[in-house]
């Protein structure tokens, strides 16, 4: 190779790294100036929209999001869409916790139920000081789930067996290496039926149903939002532009009122940096399989099947 060859290939390579380096440092000054530009709406009055999208596995990032709204003096007040099939037990009652919170200090909460807000979805729902649901969607499921296979005969042809030392009979409840025994099902039931009552306490604490007519229909059932209406489960048919609306008013922003977003909506450029980064990666795969299939994980589920 020339010596002329060699200095075009180590500009070449310079210019790329320049240009690299360039890229990176215009997406530090976007990123820097998106949030002087959510800093300034947040210093004006406005409503802050937070988003439950999706199985609900985990609450970090929910309460993380909650705990920026309360630290925030220009929210007015918060609407909640929720568009969740449900999720874990623990994480549905933290954000629930978390929410009421917020109320505490004043905050109005409104909700909002898109397409889907069933069991873990309809349980955080009862944060709203009013329910909006289309006519057409899919709520309630109100019960608590949990399964686990059992694969003995399966094993015992591939010539495996399982051995077990346990401190007590119910230590290793829910192995699949045999067969539930009657002590088993008992136990997994008393559990079972204690979360669903905490369920119905909740339900009961913040709707105006009374137990028998909520027992009545408290079977896992799913629902049609004009159903739900019906049965006082959510309180006005409606969309997000409706719910939007009426939370405006109840916190007197008028028509149109600024809007934040939890969590906060990323950039175009973040996106594409983000995919660029996660693009074909297997882990990301795994994640998404966990979220939407519960029974991969551990314990039991406000969710509907």
């Amino acid at each position: 190779m020339s010596r002329f060859a060699k200095i075009l290939v180590v500009l070449s390579i310079l210019s790329f790294i320049s240009i690299f380096y360039f890229m990176g440092a215009m997406a530090n000054l976007f990123g820097h100036l998106a949030d002087k530009g959510t800093a300034l709406r947040e210093r004006r009055d406005h409503l802050t929209v937070l988003r439950v999208e999706g199985a609900i596995m985990g609450s970090e990032a929910y309460l993380e999001c909650i705990r920026r709204i309360s630290q925030d003096k220009g929210c007015k007040g918060v609407l909640l869409r929720v568009d969740s099939p449900g999720g874990a037990v623990g994480a549905s009652q933290e954000i629930l916790s978390a929410l009421r919170g917020l109320k505490a200090h004043g905050l109005p909460i409104v909700v909002s139920q898109g397409n889907l807000a069933a069991s873990g979805g309809y349980y955080v729902s009862l944060a709203g000081d009013r329910i909006f649901a289309n006519p057409g969607t899919l709520t309630a499921s109100i019960g608590v789930i949990m399964q686990y296979p059992e694969a003995e005969k399966l094993l015992g042809k591939m010539g495996i067996k399982f051995n077990t030392v346990k401190s007590g009979a119910l230590k290793d409840v829910g192995n699949f290496g045999r067969p539930s025994t009657p002590e088993d099902i008992r136990f997994l039931q008393s559990v079972i039926d204690n979360t669903y009552g905490q369920f119905i306490d909740d339900i009961l604490a913040n709707r105006k149903i009374a137990k028998a007519d909520l027992l009545r229909i408290a079977d896992g059932r799913v629902m049609t939002g004009l159903q739900a209406r019906d049965h006082g489960l959510v309180d006005t048919l409606g969309g997000y532009a409706e719910a939007e609306r009426y939370l405006a008013s109840v916190a007197k922003l008028g028509e149109n009122p600024p809007l934040v977003t939890e969590p906060p909506t990323k950039t175009r450029l973040e996106r594409f940096f983000e995919s660029k980064g996660d693009a074909g990666s297997l882990g990301s795969l795994a994640q998404a399989a966990q979220a939407w299939l519960p029974e991969l994980r551990q314990g039991s589920f406000f969710m509907w099947k």
